[in-house]
C-alpha cells in the first residue's frame, strides 16, 4: 500500500519557531561579524562568461570571476604538508599548505548576495603581507547532519572543504 500524501513532521516546531531560529541564528551571525572577526574572500567563478569546453567543460581560455565578496565566518586551516616530485628519492621537497574547512550560514551567504560552489576560490589572509588561497572541493550544500542543526529544527550550517591551489592556479588577480 503506496501511501504518496506529504506528511508534516510536526514535533519538530512543538517547542521551537522560526522566530526562535532566525533569533538564534542572527546572534551567530552577529558574533561572527563582530567579535570573532574571521572573514575569508570569495572569488565566485563567473559560470555564464567563462568559456568551457563542451565535453569536458573545462575552461578553453582564462576563467573569469565575479566581483569578490568579504564574508564572516568561522575557518580552520590544517596543519602543512611536506610533499615531494619524485616520491622514490625524495628529491623536490617541497612544503604545502593544509586543507582549509569554512563554516559558513547559508543566511550570510543571503545576506551577502553569494553561494560557495565547487571549483570557486577562496583567499584567507593569513597576515598583513600574504594571503592564501584554497579551491572549493565540497561546497557543504548536503548538509543534513546532525551537528548542523540549530535547535533540532533545521539546518543553519554549511561546512566548505577546500584544498590549497599553487601560486600558478590562481592569485588572486
Amino acid at each position: 500500500m503506496a501511501n504518496n500524501a506529504k506528511i508534516p513532521v510536526g514535533r519538530n516546531n512543538l517547542f521551537y519557531s522560526d522566530e526562535d531560529f532566525d533569533f538564534e541564528t542572527d546572534i551567530l551571525i552577529g558574533y561572527m561579524e563582530e567579535d570573532l572577526n574571521q572573514t575569508v574572500v570569495l572569488y565566485s567563478v563567473d559560470r555564464k562568461n567563462t568559456q568551457t569546453d563542451a565535453l569536458y567543460k573545462s575552461a578553453t581560455q582564462g576563467i573569469r570571476f565575479m566581483p569578490p565578496v568579504e564574508i564572516p565566518c568561522m575557518f580552520e586551516i590544517e596543519g602543512s604538508q611536506i610533499k615531494s616530485y619524485d616520491t622514490k628519492t625524495s628529491n623536490g621537497v617541497y612544503v604545502l599548505s593544509g586543507n582549509l574547512t569554512v563554516y559558513v550560514m547559508p543566511k550570510v551567504l543571503e545576506k551577502y548576495s553569494c553561494d560557495i560552489r565547487r571549483g570557486d576560490y577562496i583567499g584567507v589572509q593569513i597576515d598583513v603581507d600574504r594571503m592564501s588561497y584554497f579551491v572549493v572541493t565540497d561546497d557543504g550544500k548536503m548538509n543534513n547532519a546532525n551537528n548542523l542543526y540549530v535547535g533540532a529544527y533545521k539546518t543553519a550550517w554549511r561546512v566548505v572543504k577546500c584544498s590549497p591551489v599553487s601560486d600558478t592556479e590562481f592569485t588572486g588577480k
